[in-house]
């Protein structure tokens, strides 16, 4: 073999070994850092060509008019400390943990001291199956949808002495994690928290059923 040659080859081989490690690392952190973003691009590309075709409540559109019509009732009952108007938008799990969480509020003296604005934009982070194991249908009932919905909107919640205890009284952007749940004929409101973190337990639109197994709204 040439001497130049070798020379090259083994100066390839030293490369691949010194920089391969490395890229490799760089690659598994990029995914790690940006697994969010990542899974909000897959859960919208399988909403729009898989399941809005077929199930219309699923296309974004909808869902971003869906979520512009609940957040209000979130506000006004934050406000009010009652989610009765929420009734016909969320799901009992999450009426049950608001009640509760108003009375103790309600103990402390706390009150929420809020006003929305408007909603600005939701992001789909991802999508799972979870059927209720007391009465198991197929999907969509049991589908849960993990948004990320940025909002306008001021959130204070203040001590009895006025004193503000989180959030803030003036508008700005702040971002809430929403987990929708399809009851079979529409989504609910199944859980709500301040995303305050990226999300990193977010399911992948595949491990859905396929659409076989799925079956319309009567």
């Amino acid at each position: 073999m040439n001497p130049t040659a070798a020379a090259d080859e083994r100066g390839l081989v030293f490369w691949m070994l010194f920089w391969a490690p490395g890229v490799l690392g760089l690659g598994a952190l990029l995914l790690y850092l940006f697994k969010e973003q990542l899974n909000e691009l897959r859960t919208l590309r399988f909403l729009t060509n898989q399941l809005a075709p077929y199930f219309p409540e699923f296309d974004i559109e909808q869902l971003q008019r869906w979520v512009a019509l609940c957040a209000p009732h979130v506000w006004h009952g934050q406000r009010r400390r009652d989610f009765s108007t929420l009734a016909d938008f969320a799901t009992p799990v999450l009426l049950d943990a608001a009640h509760a969480r108003f009375e103790a509020e309600a103990r402390r003296g706390e009150r929420f001291d809020g006003t929305l604005d408007r909603v600005l934009k939701i992001h789909t982070l991802g999508l799972r199956h979870a059927p209720s194991p007391a009465a198991p249908e197929p999907p969509p009932a049991g589908v849960e949808l993990v948004l990320r919905v940025e909002l306008l909107a001021s959130d204070a919640r203040r001590a009895p002495d006025d004193r503000v205890l989180s959030g803030r009284p003036d508008l700005h952007q702040l971002q809430q994690f929403w987990t929708l749940r399809h009851d079979g004929r529409q989504w609910r409101l199944h859980a709500l928290e301040p995303a305050d973190r990226e999300r990193r337990d977010l399911p992948r639109p595949t491990d859905l059923p396929g659409l076989m197994e799925w079956k319309k709204p009567a």
